[in-house]
Parts: C-alpha cells; structure tokens; sequence
C-alpha cells in the first residue's frame, strides 16, 4: 500500500499509516519505539526554518536527525546510548550544550520501563513509571530542555500513558505536562493514533475486553513555547512524588 503524501496536518487528531514517509526509512524500522517521522516532520514545518538548530535530547535511532536532513534544519541528537556515529553519547538530565542554543527542541522519552532501551545504569528507561524516580528524572529532563531552547522558541515532547495489570495505570501525560507547564506556556495538545503492532492482534483486544482494561490506542503531542521573560527557578525544582494512580 503506497503511503500517502506528507502534508501539514491542520487539527488535533493525527493519523498517519506508516512509521517512515516517502521513498525511504528516517531512523531505524529495527528500533523499538522509534517516533513515526511524519510526526517530526510536521513539528519542524510549523516551528522551524531552514538553518535552524534542532535538538533531540533521546535521539534514539536517529529519526529527527534524518527528518532535519530532509528539510534543511541542523540536528544535534544525543543519546545515553549512541547506535549512530552522529549521536553524541549525553545523558538527557545534563546536556553539553549552552544556555539558549536551539531553535527547537524535541523529545519523544520511554514511557516507563515498558522496553528495554539498553543496559546502561544511567538510562531512564529502567525506571518503572510507578515510581518517584522516573518523574524526579523527567523533570531534570524538561528543566535541561528549557535550558538550551533560545526565548519564544518551541518545544514538543511526545509521550503515552502506561498500564500495566499488576501495576494499574499511571497518567504519564498529565504528569509531565503539569511539569512542562510551570517551564513553558502550553501551546496546544495533539493526540496521536497509535499502529503499533499489538493493537492489530486479536488476543489482545481479547485479553482487554476480558480484563476490562484498555490498550493503550494514542500519544500525547505536548506543545509548548519558551516565554522571553522567565527564568527556570519559578518552576520548583524535582521533588519525589508518588504518582501512582490506582
């Protein structure tokens, strides 16, 4: 089935059948919980020019450096655990960038440690989202995003609730974007339709029906803007919390 042709996408609701746009692949299709490109794609066209500095703090596969090869952007990507050349290896929680860089900023974090991203101490994706820790870190994350984005400038941060059946379910949207939004002013919220694999099997729609839970069917496409005039400390620092909601 030909994909359809990229276009700037003019509501709330997005849906796009294919992980990668046109011809060829951005990022890896190997990588699990690769963003879909066509989501980058459409964040730069609305946020960004040509010649603009795009970081991605969790660059993973490398998917927003390819979508700003495309389209001219300049893209700094790192990782805690670099699989391209032209990753830099930078914990998310303390970039080596200065104050006031990019032009956008971009990050799509683990939900969680629904998937093993690497066996790196360090990475956040080992920290279960029922626990304190994973939002105490996230929340250095958006202070370092805040950090490098230049005044009046965007950033998007894309990102799914978690539901485990021991476990319950945690609203990590709503966490992230009450943090986001003592940083940042909230620009819009997008929902994103989900085409992993698991939501074509049938013995998982099953298994939720029988469960009376719900598979988890979009993301969360968190857009906010830097204000000229703020500085960090309004925003208080990282607490532990219990975010648990059960």
């Amino acid at each position: 089935m030909p994909k359809p042709p990229l276009r700037i996408q003019t509501t709330t609701f997005w849906d796009y059948p294919s992980q990668n746009y046109g011809k060829g692949t951005q990022g890896s299709q190997d990588y699990i919980g690769a963003t879909p490109s066509y989501i980058i794609w459409n964040l730069l066209k609305r946020y960004t020019r040509e010649g603009n500095l795009v970081i991605d703090p969790m660059c993973g596969s490398g998917t927003t450096l390819d979508v700003c090869g495309d389209t001219g952007r300049i893209g700094q990507g790192f990782d805690i655990n670099p699989i391209r050349d032209d990753i830099e290896r930078a914990d998310a929680r303390s970039l080596p960038v200065a104050d006031g860089r990019a032009d956008f900023v971009f990050v799509d974090p683990p939900y969680g440690d629904n998937i093993e991203y690497s066996d790196c101490p360090e990475c956040i994706g080992r920290l279960s989202a029922t626990s304190g820790d994973y939002f105490d870190a996230m929340e250095m994350v958006i202070h370092e995003m805040w950090r490098v984005l230049r005044p009046d400038r965007f950033m998007a941060l894309y990102v799914c609730d978690y539901f485990n059946k021991k476990h319950g379910f945690v609203p990590i949207g709503f966490h992230l974007f009450e943090m986001m939004s003592r940083l940042f002013v909230p620009v819009d919220i997008v929902s994103v339709m989900r085409h992993n694999k698991s939501l074509k099997m049938g013995n998982f729609h099953k298994a939720a029906e029988e469960g009376n839970f719900y598979l988890r069917g979009f993301n969360y496409l968190f857009i906010m803007r830097k204000e000229k005039q703020r500085n960090a400390s309004a925003g208080h620092q990282p607490q532990r919390k219990n975010h648990r909601n059960r």
